[in-house]
């Protein structure tokens, strides 16, 4: 502080460093709370699951199917592994970019990303002995996605 009491710029600059070192300590703690929950839940660590994950998983659920939730083959985690070497991706329409939805022209530089991504999760899945199935919003959402069809 300067002689007649007020902040000199000097003091100014710490309070603010101050402040933001206590924001980003909440902000931080907020989300190692938010995470540490996820992993609680799914006892994988870091991730917790989407709102269409969590459907579809309801779903297995009320039709007694047995399925682990994250499943690691090679490099690539997949969303679930059904009975009969199954891997089910879980894809949003716009992220994944639906093909009935988004045409191959005009896609985001993330949508056309996410694709080469998923294609190389399918080859990984193929290369592993396992069948892949993407189960895609729209048809959570309707209602169209069938447990007969996802199982087997």
């Amino acid at each position: 502080m300067s002689d007649d009491g007020r902040l000199t710029p000097r003091d100014i600059a710490r309070l603010r460093a101050e402040r933001r070192r206590e924001v980003d300590r909440a902000i931080a703690r907020k989300r190692a709370e938010q995470v540490s929950a996820g992993t609680r839940v799914t006892r994988v660590p870091g991730r917790a699951f989407n709102r269409l994950e969590s459907k579809l998983a309801r779903l297995l659920d009320s039709a007694g199917v047995d399925y682990q939730w994250q499943f690691r083959v090679g490099r690539f985690v997949y969303d679930f592994l059904l009975p009969g070497q199954r891997l089910v991706e879980v894809h949003g329409t716009y992220w994944h970019a639906d093909p009935r939805f988004y045409p191959d022209e005009g896609l985001t530089l993330a949508q056309r990303r996410n694709r080469v991504h998923d294609l190389r999760k399918r080859f990984n899945a193929a290369d592993h002995g396992y069948r892949y199935v993407a189960c895609w919003e729209h048809d959570i959402e309707s209602g169209r996605v069938s447990v007969q069809d996802l199982a087997g």
